[in-house]
């Protein structure tokens, strides 16, 4: 991929995140735009930041509250040595625009989120992607964004913020991931807020995403990730053969949502 093409780092942030545990940054790019860059290769798997990029644009097709994360460069010249420890280094990688907010905690946030209808989507998207490592964390309380204006604008939204567990984690092969997966445990405070009745728009419209757009979003990807084309078909089959099956999926992991 020509490192042009995309957005470019030009300068790099202080401190981490909380509880990144793939050591992403946050990086100024030169579309003006902040971004947390998520690092490829990841410790959690060479496939992590494919798994990412794949499931922002498959959540988008159904409505559910994820960033859209894009590919970018990071150029040497700018990783400081602090960053370098901790894996980062020169190349294309994953990375969603800034937020500022706090962890999702469902004790206290649920009554605060404004975007509660969302939530069936997010939901469904995990089901459908069998997206690990979901049930104490990976899920964020934005309270600011920006408008088109880049003016601050005050909020409080449920978002999914980590998808590198996709199809189980992020050391899939085409091999082992073709088949679909039978059932898929949603995180416990989604199964107490989400039943059938809210959960059915969610799987209806799921259900109308085309075999093309769902193969669509497994193929454009940066060759220096190393996904190859037998990989992209393999994931695209996965996701198509669990949309297909996505009421089963949610009904056998999660009982009591049907009940």
């Amino acid at each position: 991929m020509n490192p042009h093409s995309v957005p470019n780092a030009i300068l790099s942030y202080p401190g981490k995140p909380v509880n990144g545990g793939s050591n992403p940054r946050f990086y100024d790019f030169d579309d003006g735009v902040p971004r947390l860059v998520k690092w490829h290769p990841s410790p959690h798997g060479g496939k992590a930041c494919y798994n990412e990029l794949v499931a922002a644009r498959l959540g988008q097709l159904i409505g559910a509250p994820i960033l859209r994360g894009v590919v970018v460069y990071v150029p040497d010249n700018v990783i400081p040595a602090e960053h370098k420890a901790f894996g980062a280094k020169a190349g294309i990688h994953f990375a969603v625009t800034r937020m500022f907010g706090e962890n999702f905690a469902p004790t206290r946030h649920y009554a605060d989120i404004e975007n509660s209808s969302e939530l069936p989507a997010a939901a469904v998207l995990l089901a459908w992607l069998a997206v690990g490592d979901q049930e104490t964390h990976n899920q964020y309380l934005q309270r600011e964004m920006r408008d088109e204006h880049g003016r601050v604008k005050e909020t409080k939204r449920f978002l999914l913020v980590d998808m590198g567990h996709m199809f189980g984690g992020g050391g899939w092969v085409a091999s082992n991931v073709e088949a679909a997966h039978a059932t898929h445990c949603l995180p416990g405070h989604m199964v107490d807020k989400l039943k059938a009745d809210l959960l059915r728009p969610a799987l209806d419209l799921l259900y109308t995403v085309s075999d093309a757009d769902v193969s669509a979003c497994f193929q454009d990807r940066p060759e220096e990730w190393g996904i190859t084309d037998a990989e992209a078909a393999s994931g695209a089959k996965r996701a198509i053969a669990a949309r297909d099956n996505i009421e089963a999926i949610i009904r056998g992991g999660n009982p009591s949502a049907f009940a």
